[in-house]
């Protein structure tokens, strides 16, 4: 690992308003906050891409994943999907990846880890850092700066159990960071099958929060199987903003730090 980076940053309005009109965006079959949800027609199945892999049908299981445009009159490309990164358990991971606007084949990738612990990664695609943002209407707009313009970015809620991604068996849950990295490393090594051409780019993870355990654990991983594997992931570095790495001490921080002024 090349680069390592952390930053601070105020304590923002994560509010149920806000996560509630996420949530409709992405089209939850839920009541938030007594904001009834509408939900037109039949939303499909779930889009398993494991088993494409595995044939060999990595040209299919790209156009399966792509999403279609969200926004009327701009193509804003993506790619979403489950990968299964524990057979016997059942246990899905789901990610959505918008590759970089500008030089995409030299850009860096990126992939992004929410906090909580427990919050879906899809909360910074629409208020946070990626492409769409959500209007006080409740309507889908183009966000003028997003990371997705320079940088190809992979979103993953994680661990299993968060967001839409699930396990069919209470074993399928992570006990600790080894799990997360065990899952986490699993499922990139399918997304890098998926998508080969973007495997040399410089490889970065970034998140906030809790997330600052989820990725010293993933990038030790990685940084472990890369001696054995044949397949390298080019892990360039780690960026965690306002990191709770170590919870048990830091919460005493914040009294200390005003005592002394």
């Amino acid at each position: 690992v090349s680069s390592v980076i952390f930053w601070d940053k105020g304590r923002r309005d994560m509010g149920r308003g806000i996560a509630s009109r996420i949530i409709a965006c992405v089209l939850v079959a839920n009541v938030v906050d007594s904001i009834p949800i509408v939900q037109d027609g039949d939303t499909g199945k779930p889009l398993y891409l494991t088993p494409f892999l595995k044939d060999g049908r990595v040209i299919e299981a790209r156009e399966a994943s792509r999403v279609p445009s969200m926004i009327e009159h701009e193509d804003v490309e993506s790619y979403a999907g489950f990968l299964t990164v524990n057979e016997e358990f059942e246990s899905n991971m789901f990610f959505w990846f918008f590759p970089a606007e500008n030089n995409r084949y030299n850009a860096p990738v990126v992939l992004w880890l929410q906090g909580g612990p427990g919050a879906s990664s899809l909360y910074a695609i629409f208020n946070e850092n990626g492409p769409f943002y959500i209007t006080q209407d409740s309507k889908l707009e183009r966000r003028d700066h997003s990371w997705s313009q320079d940088m190809n970015m992979i979103y993953i809620d994680n661990p299993v159990g968060v967001g839409f991604s699930y396990t069919n068996d209470d074993n399928g849950y992570v006990t600790d960071e080894t799990d997360v990295g065990r899952d986490l490393y699993e499922a990139l090594t399918q997304f890098f099958q998926l998508f080969p051409e973007y495997r040399r780019n410089g490889f970065f993870i970034a998140g906030e929060s809790y997330a600052g355990k989820y990725i010293p654990a993933l990038a030790h991983t990685i940084h472990e199987n890369n001696s054995i594997a044949d397949e390298k992931i080019n892990l360039k570095g780690i960026a965690i903003g306002n990191g709770f790495v170590d919870p048990r001490n830091m919460m005493a921080y914040g009294e200390y730090l005003y005592q002394h002024g």
